[in-house]
């Protein structure tokens, strides 16, 4: 399960992770807000349709859609990785389905965490991506789904780094017992299930990133390919995921090494065993030898 802590809410700055506390610029009636909200749980994204109510519901592989019938865009995407964007929705709204959703997924460590972005529309206009907000001719189904899975991703990443974070605390706790100690605190089966949660950590952060995965529409249409990937760099995705797997991958080197040295001071102790033993077995040889020679 992921974890972390709550990062900004819905009324604080305009933009992804990968900037750095912008002025919020006026939303004028041509631009649409977008939130996206990482939770700590997946989703089994059919058990959560019914909360959409009387919206136009429609899955593609792993998300679904909602499409509020209104003269405005009004949208919610929901990706099973746990996260969930909303676009076009009021503060009302966008609580209603927050709370309906975490009623329905059961209990969360806390309240999920949140990114906002700015989609304007400017008709004619080439496609840009910009610190605060994406500038699209036209806010087309295709365009928004691809904004939503980069933001979703965005918002889940602070859920890993959160994730990472505390193995890595768990882990300093461990190398200063080896070195106050001399010796590899705790169990062995327990070193080997904290290695196995890093891993499952780092295969949670590629399933999430599809890093591998473009979404179809990219390979479709030249202008949705480049908002994926301009959106992709300003939020800087796959920086913060190398740096990431970097620290998961030092993490468990680590642990692999510490798991090779509890097994060491195993075998140690089970060669001692065995001299013992077998010292035992000789001197035992000896005194049966010893009383024979008495009695005669």
């Amino acid at each position: 399960m992921r974890t972390g802590k709550v990062d900004a809410s819905p009324s604080a700055k305009v933009g992804g992770s990968g900037g750095g506390g912008a002025a919020v610029t006026p939303v004028e009636a041509n631009t649409l807000h977008v939130y996206a909200h990482a939770y700590a749980t997946t989703f089994r994204l059919r058990d959560l349709a019914a909360v959409f109510g009387d919206a136009m519901v429609e899955h593609d592989k792993d998300c679904l859609v909602a499409r509020f019938s209104t003269e405005t865009t009004r949208l919610a995407v929901l990706f099973d990785f746990g996260s969930l964007v909303l676009i076009g929705l009021s503060k009302d709204e966008r609580e209603r389905l927050i709370a309906a959703i975490g009623s329905r997924i059961g209990p969360e460590p806390h309240p999920p965490l949140t990114e906002d972005f700015l989609v304007e529309v400017r008709p004619g206009a080439p496609v840009e991506v910009q610190f605060d907000r994406v500038i699209l001719s036209e806010a087309s189904l295709p365009a928004l789904k691809v904004i939503s899975l980069v933001l979703a991703q965005s918002a889940a990443m602070d859920y890993y780094d959160e994730d990472v974070h505390e193995i890595q605390q768990r882990t300093n706790v461990i190398t200063r017992a080896l070195q106050l100690d001399g010796r590899v605190p705790g169990r062995l089966d327990s070193l080997v299930k904290f290695i196995g949660s890093c891993i499952e950590t780092k295969n949670g952060m590629i399933a999430t990133l599809a890093l591998f995965d473009k979404p179809d529409s990219t390979w479709e249409d030249q202008q949705i390919d480049r908002l994926y990937g301009g959106l992709r760099i300003e939020l800087e995705i796959d920086d913060r995921f190398r740096a990431l797997e970097a620290k998961l991958r030092m993490i468990q080197e680590n642990l692999v090494l510490l798991a090779d040295l509890y097994h060491s001071r195993s075998t140690w102790r089970l060669e001692l065993t065995v001299v013992l033993l077998i010292l035992f077995e000789i001197l035992l040889n000896l005194w049966n030898l010893f009383r024979g020679g008495t009695h005669a």
